[in-house]
């Protein structure tokens, strides 16, 4: 009997192990709080693949793009998507996926944070009919070498009241440059879908 009690842990431990979540972000605000630094990789395996989304560390996010005429129906850049949307702003970045996949993925990440269908389907209308503009806007601001990913040593801005824009700038204008990102990862796929895989 006690062999059987301890496979039942087994199993009962990697089936917990299995279900991944997006996990919470560790940030650092800027002097503003309108955006915020990861000083650590955020990984992301995706449902019960083995495929990551990793958002390394020193991403700079500004968490659900939410506009502030809907924080009073109760949504806001910090609610339940809030991890999702920090994986959805790497993936708009970087665009190594299509933005249906990238919109999709963001689902699928909702999905798993157990945000509410309600939540779950105004922030993914709010991504497919008006991320078009942002999406452009980042793929012109990495054609024209503006950083989004901070090296360690930039990590701490030295005036702690600077705001992203301010400091992106300075970074800039010290040729301060993002790494290349992988075209067409693996877990592109599972965006091809908004099920969890």
């Amino acid at each position: 009997m006690n062999v059987v009690l301890r496979i039942f842990a087994y199993l009962s431990l990697l089936l917990l192990m299995a279900q991944q979540v997006p996990p919470s972000p560790t940030v650092r605000a800027f002097g503003d709080n309108k955006f915020w630094v990861t000083v650590e990789d955020m990984v992301y395996v995706v449902g019960q693949t083995q495929d990551r989304i990793v958002v390394p560390k020193g991403f700079v996010t500004d968490f659900a793009s939410i506009p502030k005429i809907l924080w009073s129906t109760g949504l806001s850049p910090h609610g339940q998507y809030s991890r999702a949307a920090v994986i959805h702003d790497f993936l708009c970045w970087s665009q190594a996926c299509t933005r249906a996949q990238a919109d999709r993925l963001l689902v699928i990440a909702m999905k798993e944070s157990k945000v509410s269908t309600f939540d779950d389907v105004v922030v993914y209308a709010g991504v497919s009919i008006g991320g078009e503009a942002p999406w452009l806007a980042n793929q012109a601001e990495s054609r024209a070498g503006l950083p989004r990913i901070l090296p360690e040593q930039f990590l701490r801005p030295a005036d702690p009241n600077i705001d992203w824009p301010s400091y992106r700038q300075q970074l800039f204008e010290q040729a301060i440059k993002d790494p290349s990102f992988e075209v067409n990862p693996s877990y592109c796929r599972h965006g091809d879908s908004t099920n969890v895989p």
